[in-house]
């Protein structure tokens, strides 16, 4: 089989700076209305999937004077948009270690069947102290621990998944019986921090399972990912970064003995106009709206402090920990983004609106030649794109670059199939949950 560009779409309203732009409507009305229309335009580009990304709070409190409210819950968002859709996967993040198993199998697989196979868990463990104040936790779980929890937490969400067979539903209209038993595996799981006795009465989905996501860029959290993940969300300043993940990453699964590598997708930001000229119009007009005081805040949350700062003079040194348990991978990058070149703190927080990831800007073929340089040198099978979040971008994308990459054979003119993982090439994964008693065998 020929290999294929996978394309995901952030699903995300914009949360701040671009809805002071006079187009934008930040009613709640208009944002229903702009979700709707963002999966509709994404899967009319034949799109893998859309991806919502999730924090379980509303940000530092530094943040809060400029950012909108209508930041949706993502598994209600996407359940509401499953039935305005038929293809296009969705993929949304919860939390390991602050989200209890039970409630992430039940959801996600509910999900997963309202959407008739099209779900993915972006597994996070969340880092963030506002998030744990908000459930009733004492302080940030330290990092390595984080992923101890994650590591339980998925063995029991696999095996409340595994719960029903194949053949567990029986349907017998004259006996009365609709469940054969003896195939219901309960898991029984009693562990370090989790005790789940199961099952959860869903049967499997079109796609077996919803797909695994996951975007551990730490020692501890690629050896997680590469474990784990059947996709990895990750984010790369630049192209030779990207490789070396890619390498780190296939050679860890090799280690595993696993047959197939995950699937490596990371960020892109992107800007488009018809010519040079008109994309960094379009570049400075973002730039307009964007908002230094909302994304200094939110760099709180990664232990980066610019607040107070002239924003037109240099970075300080001061703003960076030498160490931290929060986000390692976000610090590196933050820290590696106010090196190049020099930036002021306005230009710095600019930058960091994607992140610490990739940007491109310029015209539909540059674009595609930018996806076209990573995906063919062994930095990425996709991307998660990320438009600039004024209106109109993601419609360009699809009208202007997406043919581009088709002309050029890198990405399909049509959906093959109509689950998540048909459209990521991926394997129904098999029944198996080990350790679970069986009533009655």
């Amino acid at each position: 089989m020929t290999r294929e560009v996978h394309l995901l779409a952030f699903g995300n309203t914009r949360s701040a700076g671009p809805w002071r732009h006079p187009d934008a409507d930040h009613s709640v009305a208009g944002v229903r209305r702009r979700l709707i229309e963002r999966a509709q335009i994404a899967e009319a580009g034949t799109f893998d999937a859309l991806f919502f990304a999730d924090g379980l709070n509303y940000g530092p409190p530094a943040t809060w004077a400029y950012k909108t409210t209508e930041d949706f819950e993502p598994l209600t968002t996407t359940a509401a948009l499953s039935s305005v859709t038929e293809r296009i996967g969705l993929v949304v993040t919860g939390s390991a270690t602050l989200a209890h198993p039970y409630h992430l199998a039940r959801q996600l697989l509910s999900l997963d069947h309202l959407s008739l196979g099209r779900a993915g868990w972006n597994l996070v463990t969340s880092f963030a102290q506002a998030a744990a104040d908000n459930f009733s936790a004492r302080g940030v779980v330290d990092h390595d621990e984080r992923y101890q929890i994650a590591e339980e937490a998925i063995e029991v969400v696999k095996k409340l998944w595994d719960s029903w067979s194949e053949d567990t539903i029986v349907a017998d209209r004259e006996t009365g019986v609709f469940n054969d038993v003896s195939k219901i595996a309960v898991p029984e799981h009693h562990g370090r921090y989790f005790d789940v006795k199961g099952p959860i009465g869903a049967a499997r989905s079109a796609q077996g399972r919803p797909v695994i996501f996951q975007a551990g860029s730490s020692d501890t959290g690629r050896a997680f990912a590469a474990t784990h993940a059947e996709v990895i969300f990750t984010s790369h300043g630049s192209r030779s970064r990207g490789q070396e993940f890619y390498r780190q990453i296939h050679a860890q699964a090799r280690a595993l003995e696993r047959p197939t590598p995950p699937l490596i997708t990371p960020s892109l930001r992107y800007v488009i106009g018809s010519t040079e000229d008109e994309a960094r119009r379009a570049e400075r007009e973002e730039y307009r709206f964007f908002s230094p005081e909302y994304q200094a805040g939110w760099l709180l949350e990664v232990d980066v402090d610019v607040t107070g700062a002239d924003l037109d003079g240099p970075v300080p040194a001061s703003a960076f920990p030498d160490s931290t348990e929060t986000h390692r991978t976000a610090l590196a990058g933050y820290r590696a983004l106010a090196a190049e070149g020099n930036p002021t703190v306005r230009e710095f927080l600019y930058k960091t609106v994607n992140g610490w990831g990739a940007s491109v800007v310029g015209t539909p073929e540059r674009i595609a030649d930018e996806i076209e340089d990573w995906f063919a040198n062994g930095a990425a099978d996709g991307f998660v794109l990320r438009d600039s979040g004024l209106p109109g971008q993601e419609e360009l994308f699809v009208e202007q670059v997406v043919p581009v990459l088709r002309k050029r054979g890198l990405f399909r003119h049509e959906y093959a199939g109509s689950t998540l993982r048909s459209h990521l090439g991926l394997d129904v994964p098999v029944s198996h949950s080990p350790s679970v008693r069986r009533p009655g065998a």
